[in-house]
């Protein structure tokens, strides 16, 4: 007997379609554009990118609180400080956060974007 070659069913098409369409809905997401609720990153790089603001801020929170405590302990603010390690950089620009002891004695980011933090 001879063997007769098949092709693609039209279910079979459907169905390699569909699961297409998951990946791509999975990779880029949906938009959530209803009122009231925070807009979800619709990329996996605004994901990241969100990340490492969020991780900017946190490091800055925890050199202000170092800041802080060092008040409490010594009585005054430094006159220099010089965070060591990646905690002293911002994870986004690699730029090393400034410390303003003249001023306000605060440590900013001096990358575009974050200025409020």
């Amino acid at each position: 007997m001879a063997r007769v070659a098949r092709g693609f069913v039209l279910v079979e098409i459907l169905i390699v379609i569909a699961i297409i369409a998951l990946v791509v809905v999975g990779y880029y997401g949906l938009t959530n554009e209803r009122e009231g609720e925070e807009e979800r990153p619709s990329t996996p790089r605004q994901a990241i990118d969100r990340g490492k603001m969020a991780e900017c801020a946190a490091n800055l929170r925890n050199l202000r609180a170092e800041i802080e405590l060092f008040y409490a302990e010594h009585g005054r603010y430094p006159e220099k400080f010089n965070p060591s390690g990646t905690v002293g950089t911002c994870p986004v620009s690699g730029q090393p956060y400034v410390y303003a002891p003249e001023t306000d004695r605060k440590i900013y980011c001096t990358t575009p974007g974050h200025e409020q933090l």
